[in-house]
């Protein structure tokens, strides 16, 4: 069986016992979606070496990983905190904002759908100028990335019915935009990714900032 039959589970269960190549394959499926994310949360030019350490971090603390657990919940909660201890530093000049612009900017792509992404990129941007850090990551996890409330709850340290709370009110700030976007005034739900998976959030992932 290859490794890219198995699924997230499998690999991190087989990369805890020392195999290389189910943790690179973990690496090659996570790498893209956990940079997006340290994007959005307004990490910029330093998202990479961001995604270097959250990797890092994975690979050190692979024994504290429980297979009743998604990796997905796991790798982003280890991305949020790796990111907080970030700007817990000095801050830099640019704003969230500039950085969610320009850390998109050259992604190169056919005529339609980098139409499709300009518009998308459009959304988050003015989303991110409306809802605060925490609002703006709870939605990307849920809609660009597919975790399910209780996923969202473990990363970002809430508990689920405050995760409910904060979505209900997320998508009543972003109405007006919505609106804004759509000319019939009919407000579009943003589309999954996929079926949602139930999970049971990670309860001693280390946390190196405490």
């Amino acid at each position: 069986m290859t490794t890219t039959s198995l699924s997230d589970e499998e690999l991190a269960g087989r990369a805890q016992q020392g195999c290389a190549d189910s943790f690179e394959e973990l690496l090659r499926r996570f790498q893209a979606p956990v940079l997006h994310f340290l994007r959005r949360r307004g990490d910029g030019a330093e998202a990479e070496d961001l995604l270097q350490e959250t990797f890092l971090r994975a690979y050190a603390n692979l024994s504290r990983y429980r297979s009743r657990w998604r990796f997905a919940t796991w790798i982003f909660t280890i991305a949020r905190r790796v990111s907080i201890t970030h700007h817990r530093r000095p801050s830099r000049p640019e704003g969230r904002e500039a950085t969610l612009a320009s850390a998109e900017s050259d992604w190169p792509g056919p005529a339609e759908a980098a139409i499709k992404e300009d518009s998308r990129r459009y959304l988050w941007e003015r989303a991110a100028q409306i809802l605060s850090e925490e609002e703006s990551t709870l939605l990307w996890l849920y809609y660009g990335e597919n975790l399910d409330t209780s996923e969202i709850a473990a990363v970002l340290g809430r508990s689920r019915a405050a995760v409910k709370a904060m979505l209900s009110r997320s998508r009543k700030k972003l109405a007006p935009l919505l609106e804004e976007l759509t000319p019939d005034g009919a407000e579009r739900e943003p589309e999954l990714s996929g079926a949602q998976k139930n999970a049971t959030p990670p309860t001693d992932v280390e946390d190196h900032h405490a």
